[in-house]
């Protein structure tokens, strides 16, 4: 279930693309509240607020970015769906965190490599 994290490339089952989806949203996570923490204290802004806004700019770069990512490993960037389908998932990240903008990318892990 958790194999092969780190190779975009791999095509994954189901059961191995929940578990990219749940690796990656840990990681999220623990990645957004440390470095939310972190500007709030540097920037001497305790506000819920800020961290709230942070956190959804790393889950909107990190959704977009890991969905590109696979889209490049698997030489996919020359379907035009599968690109619409990496913008939904910073769309998604944009009104629902990384909670929504991974949901895209797992599926794009399931997808096989092109032949080209």
């Amino acid at each position: 279930m958790f194999k092969n994290l780190t190779n975009f490339g791999y095509q994954r089952s189901a059961k191995e693309a929940f578990g990219f989806y749940l690796a990656y949203l840990v990681l999220v996570m623990i990645v957004s509240g440390v470095l939310g923490g972190t500007l709030e204290v540097v920037m001497q802004n305790n506000t819920l607020d800020f961290g709230f806004r942070v956190g959804i700019v790393i889950a909107v770069i990190f959704s977009s970015g890991i969905s590109f990512l696979i889209l490049k490993e698997k030489r996919l960037l020359g379907n035009f769906g599968f690109i619409l389908l990496a913008l939904l998932s910073g769309l998604l990240a944009l009104f629902s965190g990384c909670l929504g903008g991974l949901i895209p990318a797992a599926y794009l892990t399931t997808r096989p490599a092109s032949g080209k």
